[in-house]
């Protein structure tokens, strides 16, 4: 019997959201079944997430960025970016890997160039339609770089041969539904409305618009399932409860893939996570894409999806409550609409990715 004990390590670097861990969850029980061993190095915002991370060890470091902060906190941030790197070399040197994958967000940065700086070899994986930061500078001496969605908008076009458009990788959770068809019953319309890992509060506040435009036999058809901040719950519950709508309101949806396979019509931000989960499935989308992020990523997703008319695509800072509640009639009575939808969205999906990942992590290592 084959000493487990003996098996190389990979290490994958992931942090700061929901969307970048769930894409190194399925590479990393990808990995596994390939009999490597995996250390995961991450930050301390989704240690609630790690619970069934497939790792066989993971580490929480110390991580912060530069970006979005006065000057006079720099000094911390330096501090804390400093330690990450000091423990990422340690893991290093302990693990001793024979590859480091990064997917993104500045947690990253510190394993990955621990891992350079100690001789192993590296690459990341770019979720989005538009480099991040962390990935954009580990890019210029990364050993391979694998994509989410063909880039229309780069920084790192100097490597744009050295990349390989994978796609998205997404969990096991959410491969059991790709195949799975949901009946559409009028008298029972699931809404599924959502903010991405960490919730948003601009959510609470469009729900509450938009359920008054519509008339009250519809509100009665509804099934709305959202996601929101814990200090919105009972504001959420108490307004369902007064339009007479059946509802389910929760800070986290730890079931979140069955309930966007039992969605009839999706309201979402557009994280590249978010969006490629959706288009394994296959729903009727209305995206709100984040405003104002530093990259403009989610902005630059949706409406990569809009061009392909995959998806309905609306500006928070130019919305308007009234279009949307008109937008989710005009679906609910258009079954062509619906089905045109959720058939080019699914063109998005890549049910393989995780183990084209993998693939490409074994070419690179030789």
């Amino acid at each position: 019997m084959k000493d487990k004990k003996k098996n190389p390590y990979i290490m994958i670097a992931a942090g700061g959201s929901g969307g970048h861990l769930f894409s190194a969850d399925s590479v990393s029980s990808e990995l596994r079944k390939r009999e490597y061993r995996v250390i995961l190095l991450t930050d301390k915002r989704v240690k609630n997430l790690l619970n069934n991370f497939p790792a066989d060890k993971i580490i929480i470091i110390p991580s912060d960025t530069f970006t979005n902060k006065g000057i006079i906190k720099w000094p911390l941030s330096a501090v804390k970016i400093f330690m990450g790197l000091v423990v990422s070399l340690f893991w290093v040197i302990w693990s001793r890997p024979k590859l480091a994958i990064g997917f993104g967000g500045y947690p990253s940065l510190t394993p990955l160039i621990a891992s350079k700086l100690l001789g192993s070899k590296i690459i990341i994986h770019e979720q989005n339609t538009v480099f991040g930061r962390a990935n954009s500078f580990l890019s210029y001496f990364a050993d391979g770089i694998s994509n989410g969605f063909k880039h229309t908008n780069d920084r790192s076009q100097n490597l744009l041969n050295y990349q390989n458009f994978i796609g998205n990788p997404v969990r096991e959770e959410i491969l059991k539904f790709k195949d799975k068809k949901k009946i559409f019953d009028e008298e029972n319309i699931n809404l599924l409305i959502f903010g991405g890992s960490q919730g948003a509060a601009f959510f609470t506040e469009l729900s509450y618009k938009i359920f008054n435009y519509f008339p009250q036999k519809t509100l009665e058809n509804f099934v709305v399932n959202q996601q929101c901040k814990d200090e919105d719950i009972n504001f959420l519950k108490d307004f369902y409860c007064e339009k007479n709508i059946r509802h389910n309101v929760s800070s986290f949806f730890y079931d979140l893939p069955e309930l966007i396979h039992k969605s009839d019509i999706i309201i979402s931000r557009a994280g590249a996570s978010t969006l490629s989960e959706i288009a394994i499935i296959g729903k009727p989308c209305i995206f709100i894409p984040l405003p104002n992020t530093l990259d403009g990523d989610q902005e630059s997703n949706a409406r990569n999806f809009e061009l392909s008319n995959a998806a309905i695509v609306y500006n928070q800072n130019s919305i308007n409550p009234k279009k949307i509640s008109n937008k989710i009639l005009e679906l609910i009575n258009d079954k062509n609409k619906r089905e045109e939808l959720s058939k080019n969205i699914k063109l998005f999906g890549n049910p393989s990715a995780s183990a084209k990942i993998a693939d490409f992590a074994e070419n690179i290592i030789g």
